[in-house]
């Protein structure tokens, strides 16, 4: 994604306009007066901003330049920040046959003809020179690619299906509460953001992958039976409202018949699932059964089921096959009845929690090598259903102990809905425990853990694919050497610290230290991008600054790793053991990374998800203005909300639900891992804090580091939200942002400055 300036006269505005839509429908935040430059603001400002602020200047060049005072000032300004500051790049687009100046002929990329006869291909052209040769897209394509070498590529739970202990083992992470959490007695709900690794544990308790992580031993505790809770899993009765509202059904009673219908399908479901996985585990021999069990185990089934004798021996598969096709009727009935409103007859009405119970109880007695063994209902994407279903599932919880136990895996950012059938309300504490998957890179406690967890999985990957060669610090080296020049960085320090460049000099050791600590990383950041400089991207390298950037989410880790090989033996010859990846390769694994999650925001999160890629740019704007000016508190990437009961309030609702709706797809966070924005009174609210994924960082040129907040009303977040505020919020919160007076007027220089 680049940010695009344009350059043109007023009289090619028409053209100019048509180009921004353009550009800004291929994903690139393109900017023009037009459009945001309104009566009584600053058009000197507006310009310096959009040529400082542009990683790309495009300048539409005609016979109206040469009479157009302000486009030519532009045009010089322009070339000199490209030449002199290293600048954004400047692209000439012709519109006619207009002589040009000598200094802008090697700029000129395309010519348009005067009946626009030739604009798609002059706007490829246009795109070809904007954008780079592959795009950080395509790259996490080629790196990922299921039929490469790259140990790194399953990212996913699903791409270990043909290695089933690997999923097992890799995720079975060394953190000893999460995991008795999983493994004990009790119900819980397993909470993270997208890409935190709820798939991949909720599926190493799966029967066939904890067979193979305890060598194909008998199973002897766990029995888990996985089923994603998406729409497709279950037959969609035709409703069409928002997720997080219940059907507004024509009758009562409606909504009755399609909970049951739903409470039967799942118990179906559930069933499928579990003689698929007893299926699975007697092929593989991890579970002994001999044709005389199989039969009796799949003939009192089928009568718990139907109610009815079978006419003919059955086996698992035929029992299988029997419940196909009570799926398939019951499927027909909820379309026909509710979707096509026919009259039809109920085709099952048995299919409830108790028959559950009783096929649990059966199968253990059946089968001695689950005697002993605890069912665990595997159940993922809880987040998908409507309100309705989730009670049908709370219920499920509920009702659970002794016979069997659920685990649930869920996003994080959704309204919990605490209501059953039963109509006895789930408790957390006293009927489930919840385990957050959201780990605080910035407590060292949780870190360490984390750091353990990556550790752990990073190690498996190689090892399965015969390239462990050492420890990670040894993979990940750090760069060796400074990423900016001293001088540049020391007089940075010192502006920083209202100072003379020798007085920082002369710190004492004790002194300069506490400054560096408080302020280095910030200077650094200065001399990279304070005055329009980019010789060079922002440094990222070693694992434990990856592990930090990752923010806690497994995915973006092992991502970042996976890109960095990519890029490092793409095309070579196969490996024994890896060579440590480069500092640099790291950096360029690292933005690659960072700029594919922005730029796919749009593609990737139904309709929010446009809007919601430029309010993290405007906003990595605002905190990379503090980071670059601010004269006390520059890495102040925690948004605190003074007033999140306003969020409660009508005006704020759609604010609300985007806020929710960035921590469930990982670009916002909170510290504690759990929606922050109801206040613990409204009487005395509490300020709420969200920051943006440190992920987003590279490409925002922000400081993941997050030591400061920054103070935001819901006004100001809702201003920056909606299009018609969104130029005017922006400028007010960049100059709120630098508006603190210098805090270090004067400097004790000796040891005992505070």
């Amino acid at each position: 994604m680049n940010h695009i300036y344009i350059i043109h006269a007023g009289e090619d505005s028409g053209i100019a306009e048509r180009l921004h839509d353009d550009l800004h429908n291929a994903g690139h935040d393109a900017r023009i007066d037009t459009y945001e430059l309104k009566l009584g603001m600053n058009s000197i400002q507006f310009m310096n901003e959009g040529i400082a602020q542009a990683s790309k200047i495009i300048i539409l060049y005609s016979k109206h330049t040469t009479s157009a005072a302000w486009q030519k000032s532009e045009i010089d300004g322009a070339f000199w920040n490209e030449v002199e500051q290293r600048g954004a790049k400047c692209i000439v687009m012709r519109l006619d046959d207009t002589l040009l100046p000598p200094l802008l002929g090697p700029k000129v990329f395309a010519t348009l003809a005067q009946d626009l006869s030739n604009y798609a291909s002059v706007l490829e052209a246009v795109c070809d020179a904007v954008l780079p040769a592959k795009t950080p897209s395509s790259i996490m394509a080629d790196a990922f690619e299921f039929a490469s070498p790259n140990p790194f590529r399953r990212v996913r739970a699903e791409f270990f299906e043909d290695v089933p202990k690997l999923l097992a083992e890799a995720f079975a992470p060394p953190d000893a509460m999460k995991m008795s959490a999983l493994e004990e007695m009790k119900p819980c709900f397993l909470e993270g953001s997208r890409g935190t690794g709820k798939s991949m544990l909720l599926l190493a308790l799966r029967a066939r992958n904890l067979a193979s992580r305890r060598n194909a031993k008998p199973i002897s505790q766990l029995f888990g039976f996985y089923l994603k809770l998406s729409r497709g899993a279950v037959c969609n009765a035709g409703i069409s409202v928002d997720q997080n509202s219940d059907p507004d059904f024509i009758k009562p009673a409606e909504g009755v018949q399609v909970t049951d219908a739903f409470s039967q399908e799942i118990v179906l479901c559930l069933l499928e699932s579990l003689f698929s996985e007893i299926k699975f585990c007697i092929q593989e021999q991890h579970v002994s059964c001999d044709a005389h069990c199989e039969h009796a185990l799949a003939t009192e089934a089928y009568r718990l089921l139907t109610g009815v004798e079978p006419i003919h021996q059955l086996t698992i598969d035929g029992l299988l096959a029997h419940m196909a096709n009570i799926h398939r009727d019951l499927a027909n009935f909820i379309r026909r009845k509710f979707i096509y409103r026919e009259s039809v007859s109920v085709p099952i009405t048995i299919l409830d929690i108790e028959m559950l119970k009783s096929i649990f109880r059966f199968s253990k007695q059946t089968l001695p090598a689950l005697r002993n063994s605890m069912f665990v209902i595997l159940l993922d994407e809880y987040e998908n259903l409507f309100p309705f279903q989730q009670r049908v599932i709370n219920g499920l919880v509920k009702l659970a102990a002794p016979d069997f136990t659920v685990k649930v895996a869920k996003k994080l950012g959704g309204e919990d809905v605490s209501g059953t059938t039963t109509g006895q309300e789930l408790q957390e504490i006293h009927d489930y425990n919840r385990v957050t998957l959201v780990y605080d890179v910035e407590d060292a406690s949780q870190m360490r853990l984390y750091a353990g967890l990556l550790q752990s999985v990073t190690e498996k990957l190689l090892t399965n694919a015969g390239l462990l060669n050492g420890d990670l610090n040894s993979l990940l080296p750090h760069l060796s050497g400074s990423e900016v020049d001293e001088k540049a960085w020391s007089a940075e320090m010192a502006d920083i610290l209202n100072i003379s460049v020798s007085d920082f000099a002369n710190m004492s050791v004790d002194c300069k230290n506490e400054k560096i600590n408080h302020y280095s990383e910030a200077a650094t950041y200065r001399v990279l991008y304070k005055r329009g400089g980019r010789q060079k991207e922002k440094v990222f390298a070693g694992f434990n600054e990856l592990s930090f950037l990752s923010s806690g989410v497994i995915r973006y880790f092992l991502e970042i790793l996976g890109v960095a090989f990519h890029l490092q033996y793409a095309g070579g010859s196969a490996l024994t053991s890896p060579i440590p990846f480069a500092a640099e390769t790291q950096t360029q694994a690292v933005h690659i990374v960072s700029q594919h999650y922005l730029t796919t925001l749009s593609r990737n999160v139904e309709v929010y998800g446009e809007r919601l890629k430029y309010y993290v740019l405007d906003l990595g704007d605002c905190l990379r203005h503090k980071l670059l000016y601010h004269s006390s508190e520059p890495e102040a990437g925690r948004l605190t909300i003074d007033d999140p009961q306003s969020l409660e309030d009508v005006r704020f609702a759609e604010m609300k639900k985007v806020l929710s709706l960035g921590i469930r797809e990982g670009v916002f966070q909170t510290r504690e891992g759990r929606p922050a924005f109801k206040p613990k009174h409204r009487s005395d609210p509490q300020p709420a804090e969200v920051s943006i994924c440190r992920i987003y960082a590279p490409v925002l040129q922000i400081s993941p580091r997050q030591r400061w907040r920054t103070r935001v009303s819901c006004d100001e977040l809702l201003g920056l939200w909606n299009p018609d505020s969104r130029a005017t919020m922006k400028k007010r919160l960049i100059k709120k942002m630098a508006s603190i007076s210098h805090p270090h007027p004067r400097l004790n220089l000796g040891g005992s400055d505070q």
